[in-house]
């Protein structure tokens, strides 16, 4: 059993590899910042994404499914709202992009393996 508390873990800058990943370089509160809950533990990968207001990320996809749920703000999912609790389950290799909103976004992504990002056109 494995138990997470939130708040002693730090932010990190997101990154396209982990080969990239810097896990002491902290973003500044205004700046995308991710902090890992769950690194493989039972198969899991967990984070937790933080994107400042109006953010685009652009169209990618991943070789694995996850599930990505707003947990605070709201963001515009492929052209679709998305608020507070809403979830989008998304299969491998399919193609998403979002935009945050006014006020930025804040949400869980659960995965079965590491976060792998291919930018489209890639």
């Amino acid at each position: 059993m494995h138990h997470i508390t939130y708040k002693d873990i730090d932010w990190h800058v997101p990154t396209s590899t982990r080969d990239e990943l810097d896990l002491t370089d902290e973003p500044p509160a205004d700046e995308p910042g991710r902090k890992f809950l769950v690194d493989g533990e039972a198969g899991f990968y967990v984070q937790t994404v933080r994107i400042p207001p109006h953010f685009d990320a652009p169209a990618h996809h991943h070789s694995h499914d996850e599930v990505f749920m707003v947990l605070a703000g709201s963001c515009t999912f492929n052209d679709r709202s998305m608020e507070a609790l809403d979830v989008t389950v998304v299969e491998a290799g399919e193609s998403y992009w979002f935009t945050a909103g006014a006020e930025g976004v804040q949400f869980l992504v659960t995965r079965q393996a590491p976060a792998q990002f291919v930018e489209e056109g890639e």
